[in-house]
C-alpha cells in the first residue's frame, strides 16, 4: 500500500485500516513458512575432505545443506574456509574440537570458532583412561564448568556431545550422563545429542529430548540399521517422529546429518536429507 502526496486526506477510520495492514504485513514471515536448515557433520565425508576439501563443501551445498559442523578437518587456511562456506551460502554455527584442545588451548580453539562464525563448541570425545570412575567424570564435570564460562565470556556456547559409554553404569548404578547433567552449569555448558548413541546406550532419544528440553541445543540425526551399524535417515530402526516432536517442543537450535560409516558418503547425505525434506519438522518454522 503507498499513499501518494496530494492524496485526500484519510478519515480516521481509513487511517486505522491502513494502520492494521501495516501491523499485518510486518508481522507476517518474509516468505510465509520459513524452512529450518539442515545441517551435516562433516566427519560423514571426512575422507572426500581429506583429497578434495573445496570440492566436496560444493557438493554438500548442492545437495542442499545450508549449515556443516567441522569435525578436525578444517582445510588448508580457516580464514580461507570461512571465505569459501560463505561464497557457497553455508554456515558453520557449530565445531568440534578435542578435550584436550578445549582444556589446555582454550582461547587459541575459541579463535578458530570466531573465525569460521561457530556460536557453539562441542567437546566430541573422553579417551577411557580419564572417564573410568564417578570421580573422574566429576572432574571432567569441574572442567567443562570454567571451560563453559570462558566461552560464555567469548560469546560462544560450550556443549558437550554423547557416545554409547556415557550411559553405562558406573558403581552404585549411576550413569555418567546423569552425573554430566547433574553437575555441570545449565547455564554454559549444553548438549548435543547423538541419537543413533543414545540408542545404542539404550536410551529414548526422544524422552532424553523430552526430559531436557533446556539443556540441548544440537542433535545428530543417525540412523541405525538392524545389525546395529549407522544407515541413511528413514531406512533404520530409530523412530525419527518421536524425536522431531521432542525437538519441536525443547530447545533445539541445529540438527545435523551423521552417518559414521558409508561406501558412498555422498549417496548416504543425499538419501538423508531427501527424507528430512518429507518431514513436518524441517518444512515449518521455528
Amino acid at each position: 500500500m503507498h499513499l501518494r502526496f496530494g492524496s485526500p486526506p484519510l478519515s480516521r477510520r481509513d487511517l486505522l485500516r491502513c494502520l492494521a495492514a501495516a501491523a499485518a504485513v510486518g508481522a507476517a514471515p518474509a516468505s510465509g513458512v520459513e524452512e529450518r536448515k539442515i545441517g551435516l557433520q562433516l566427519y560423514t565425508v571426512r575422507d572426500l575432505l581429506k583429497s578434495d576439501f573445496e570440492g566436496t563443501l560444493r557438493k554438500v551445498a548442492r545437495l542442499g545443506y545450508r549449515e556443516v559442523e567441522f569435525a578436525g578437518i578444517l582445510g588448508p587456511d580457516v580464514g580461507r574456509t570461512s571465505e569459501l562456506l560463505r561464497s557457497l551460502g553455508l554456515a558453520a554455527p557449530s565445531l568440534h574440537l578435542g578435550y584436550a584442545s578445549l582444556r589446555d588451548k582454550t582461547g587459541s580453539s575459541f579463535d578458530i570458532a570466531h573465525s569460521l562464525g561457530s556460536r557453539f563448541v562441542v567437546c566430541p570425545w573422553l579417551d577411557p583412561p580419564v572417564r573410568q570412575t564417578i570421580d573422574d567424570w566429576r572432574r571432567i564435570c569441574d572442567d567443562l564448568n570454567w571451560i563453559g564460562e570462558l566461552a560464555s565470556r567469548s560469546g560462544l556456547t560450550l556443549a558437550y556431545h554423547n557416545h554409547d559409554f556415557e550411559f553405562l553404569h558406573l558403581a552404585g548404578g549411576i550413569q555418567p550422563y546423569d552425573v554430566l547433567l547433574g553437575s555441570t552449569d545449565e547455564r554454559v555448558v549444553k548438549f548435543e545429542l547423538d541419537v543413533y548413541w543414545a540408542t545404542r546406550g539404550g536410551r529414548n532419544a526422544a524422552d532424553v529430548l523430552k526430559a531436557h528440553p533446556s539443556r540441548i541445543r544440537l542433535v545428530h540425526l543417525k540412523d541405525m540399521a538392524k545389525d546395529g551399524s549407522t544407515t541413511e535417515l528413514g531406512h533404520g530402526t530409530i523412530d525419527f517422529a518421536g524425536i522431531f516432536a521432542a525437538m519441536s517442543a525443547g530447545g533445539v537450535q541445529h540438527a545435523f546429518v551423521e552417518q559414521d560409516v558409508s561406501a558412498d558418503p555422498l549417496r548416504s547425505i543425499e538419501t538423508s536429507i531427501a527424507f528430512l525434506r518429507t518431514q513436518r519438522y524441517f518444512s515449518r518454522g521455528m
